[in-house]
């Protein structure tokens, strides 16, 4: 009778184990499928962040593609001028170069990434190599041509134009009707301005434009490999999330 009750007492006490461990192994996955759930959220939210910033990129690469090639337009109509290969003018020369001082480029919008990067939850990109895109396309070496130019432009083509000659006056609208205009004119001063037999005969100009142009052919080259990158990515963001 004794053996009974201790027979029967064991196997109770194996079955409430069991059921607490039953319970236990679903507390638990349902504590991973919520975890999952979140993160997969935390995927989505992250993917389409970066598809905002993709967007905003592309813009910006799209500008400065336009832009450049239109200072590249400028200096070979300079050159041209400058070798006598057309006929030209001293004000169509200054007209050209007028942006001659100007540096500007593309600045990604890296706020995303640099939280993925930061708080290491890029590891919540799924697929490896869309993740592995996205960290190559911030770490592209277009910096590298722009910093060239930057540089170039400030330290070496600045000061010699600025002490060469009058620069062309450039007029600046805001967006808003509001103008800012270069105050005073080359005409309100006494220092003569410089001839366009000047400029023909200036070794430091015809190689300055053959460099600038050069580099800014170069940096085109960038932009255009950084915009097709983007667009890839964008379209592989949403490619994912459309079929994950």
């Amino acid at each position: 009778m004794s053996k009974n009750k201790t027979s029967k007492y064991f196997k109770y006490a194996i079955g409430e184990i069991i059921l607490v461990v039953i319970g236990i192994l679903i507390a638990l996955s349902i504590n991973n499928w919520n975890e999952k759930r979140k993160e997969a959220l935390q995927e989505i939210d992250i993917l389409k962040n970066l598809q905002t910033d993709l967007k905003a990129d592309m813009e910006a690469i799209s500008y400065q593609i336009d832009f450049k090639k239109d200072l590249i337009r400028d200096y070979l109509n300079c050159l041209e001028i400058l070798a006598e290969k057309k006929e030209g003018t001293k004000a169509e020369i200054a007209q050209n170069l007028s942006s001659i001082l100007q540096v500007g480029g593309v600045s990604l919008n890296r706020t995303t990434f640099n939280n993925l990067e930061t708080t290491g939850e890029i590891r919540l990109i799924q697929n490896i190599a869309l993740a592995d895109s996205i960290t190559t396309y911030y770490n592209s070496g277009y910096e590298g041509w722009e910093s060239a130019l930057q540089d170039y432009t400030r330290n070496i083509t600045a000061p010699y134009f600025l002490n060469f000659d009058y620069l062309a006056q450039l007029n600046y609208e805001d967006g808003e009707g509001r103008v800012l205009n270069m105050p005073f004119k080359a005409s309100d001063f006494k220092k003569p301005e410089k001839s366009l037999e000047d400029y023909k005969q200036n070794y430091f100009i015809i190689n300055s434009l053959r460099q600038k142009t050069w580099n800014l052919k170069a940096l085109v080259i960038k932009y255009q490999d950084l915009m097709l990158y983007a667009q890839n990515i964008d379209r592989s963001i949403q490619n994912y999330l459309e079929n994950r």
